[in-house]
């Protein structure tokens, strides 16, 4: 097949483009390469042409539809124009513009005018937008090339969304996302980014085995490939221009990122889902065939050959009764994209092994390799549902990030790995009180305590522990807190927010690590009088004179005062999830028998 195919293409090539463009009835052909003097300016288009368009509608098998050009709308936005255009075929008369189709391209005369890229909203009839190929052809790097340091060419300007309704309200084309191994609960967990980023989710498959890169010419299906392995998520379009190795597609931004590297392949379309609101191309991606280089407004551009690296990710079940199931896929790399890719692989990957699961106790951690090998940062906690996706997905998607956010450099993600293990039942409990022994201690003493909780539809448990004094604090009172994780924090954020502003990779890295459990308890020793963050550290009993200084000043630079002074704090390891916080007061004395 793949033979018969391309000996059609060298025929093809052979043939007059003229008489191919200005066929009057669809054909199923190949379209042949044009070359760059083959190229329609947009000062020579005009209303009442017809030429032809291709894409592919079931298959790898390139089609052909009718298209007539309505007329240019000049500087639809700045620099840019839109060519409007109405199509024709027996499949986009029943289906209307495809999503998928984006990139299709548009020959008048034999020369290529540019790219289906944009649509309307209820529309009765097939009209598009169509990118001229000029403006895309800019997209093609120079003779330097792209630059090499694509993944931190991309700003924190954060995370680029879908380009508002146009002239005369045009929109892109919607770009659809196949998904294969997707449940429904992580689709509608990651439905919010698809809707901000002009993609719609359809049901596909997984990378599929065969394909030819060497047939990827303008009008075949191609795919971002974003997920592959145990999931999968590929972007479908289609190709405008091949020139060699040089490939540019879509006619519109895929997510405006600019520099990039995502694997480029083939891909196969299994049929067409008719919709009132927009048709859906439903595919899958085949054999990889390059690297996406480049998105910007009127497209993408590819190269075709080596294919980057992605992120691998695994995630262990320990489920209950004994079963586990593991996952094993790759993610795109991207500085703001991989984190929504990771935790709605997650969430899936969770929502599929631990669907008949009721309410339970949850543990969960996480491990990030970053930098090559020299940092690794782990987090975990646990947590009682009766579903475990938004809880373990969101600390997934937020720790990523921040970790991969162009304010911390170095930051490059190796691979990442996700433990979860399930408990039948509700295993917490209430701190109920504590006792401090003695009320007076000197400074470097030890203060004992008794801590009093009950389990839920158990006795009350009594456990003890001790936290030291240290060494040169005043004399005065000072208040002993023991209190669930989410407390402490919330009270360590409040008192010290400067702590929780971190200006480095790694104090961003040991907030991470550091962030408290629900199933531990947290004994602190708290004294009212300032204390000072600095670089990130806080300074319990800084000077009166610096702090003196600092109160005056707020905060300048890394440097700041706080709302009171943790003197001390130690972590108590629970068997399970702990709420509620109590105190008790102390007195130091440098002669505790006054």
């Amino acid at each position: 097949m793949t033979t018969r195919r391309a000996a059609r293409l060298r025929i093809l090539t052979a043939l007059s483009i003229a008489a191919v463009a200005l066929s009057s009835s669809p054909s199923r052909a190949a379209v042949p390469r044009i070359p760059a003097s083959r190229l329609m300016p947009i000062s020579d288009v005009r209303e009442g042409m017809t030429g032809v368009g291709y894409s592919v509608f079931q298959g790898t098998t390139i089609d052909s539809f009718t298209v007539t050009i309505l007329g240019v709308l000049r500087g639809y936005r700045p620099g840019a124009d839109l060519i409007m255009a109405r199509a024709q075929s027996p499949i986009l008369d029943r289906t209307g513009i495809q999503a998928g189709m984006s990139g299709s391209p548009v020959y008048v005369n034999g020369k290529l005018v540019g790219a289906v890229s944009y649509t309307w909203a209820f529309l009765k009839e097939p009209l598009a937008g169509i990118t001229p190929i000029a403006e895309m052809l800019d997209l093609l790097p120079g003779p330097g090339g792209p630059p090499t340091d694509r993944e931190d060419r991309f700003g924190s300007l954060g995370a680029p969304v879908a380009p508002p309704a146009e002239a005369a309200g045009a929109r892109p084309i919607a770009t659809p996302l196949s998904l294969s191994g997707f449940t429904p609960e992580a689709i509608r967990f990651l439905q919010p980014w698809l809707d901000e980023r002009g993609f719609v989710a359809v049901p596909g498959g997984g990378q599929e085995p065969g394909g030819s890169c060497d047939s990827l010419a303008p009008g075949s299906a191609l795919a971002v490939s974003l997920i592959r392995g145990d999931l999968s998520a590929a972007a479908i379009g289609t190709v405008t221009y091949r020139d060699g190795d040089r490939v540019l597609a879509f006619g519109h931004p895929f997510l405006s990122m600019g520099w990039v590297e995502f694997p480029l392949t083939a891909a196969r379309i299994h049929m067409i889902m008719p919709s009132a609101q927009i048709s859906n191309k439903i595919g899958s991606p085949t054999i990889t065939c390059g690297t996406m280089i480049a998105d910007r407004s009127v497209g993408i551009a590819g190269k075709m050959g080596a294919a980057p690296d992605m992120i691998p990710v695994s995630v262990s079940i320990q489920g209950s009764g004994g079963r586990s199931k593991r996952y094993r896929f790759e993610v795109a790399r991207g500085r703001y994209l991989t984190p929504a890719l990771v935790s709605s692989a997650v969430v899936s990957s969770i929502s599929e092994a631990l669907f008949d699961t009721g309410v339970s106790t949850i543990r969960w951690d996480l491990s990030y390799f970053m930098n090559g090998g020299q940092r690794t940062i782990r987090a975990g906690d646990r947590l009682i549902t009766s579903s475990p996706l938004s809880g373990v997905g969101e600390a997934v998607g937020q720790t990523l990030t921040l970790l991969l956010g162009d304010r911390f450099r170095p930051s490059r993600l190796d691979s990442a790995a996700v433990t979860l293990q399930v408990e039948d039942g509700v295993e917490d409990a209430a701190l109920i009180g504590i006792r401090a022994n003695p009320g007076i201690v000197a400074p470097g003493e030890w203060v004992d305590l008794e801590l009093t909780y009950r389990p839920t539809a158990k006795p009350v448990v009594t456990r003890r522990t001790r936290i030291q004094v240290p060494a040169g604090t005043p004399e005065g009172e000072i208040t002993v807190r023991v209190c669930d994780g989410q407390e402490t924090e919330r009270w360590e954020m409040g008192r010290a927010p400067e702590r929780y502003q971190p200006e480095t990779f790694e104090q961003l890295a040991g907030l991470i690590e550091r962030n408290r459990r629900l199933d531990h308890l947290y004994v602190q020793l708290y004294r009212a009088a300032g204390g000072a963050v600095v670089g990130g550290r806080e300074i319990s009993q800084a000077p009166a004179s610096v702090l003196q200084v600092l109160g005056g000043a707020g905060k300048a630079g890394e440097t700041a005062t706080t709302k009171g002074a943790t003197l001390a704090e130690e972590t108590l390891a629970m068997d399970r999830i702990v709420h509620g916080c109590e105190s008790a007061t102390i007195t130091v004395a440098a002669d505790r028998r006054r």
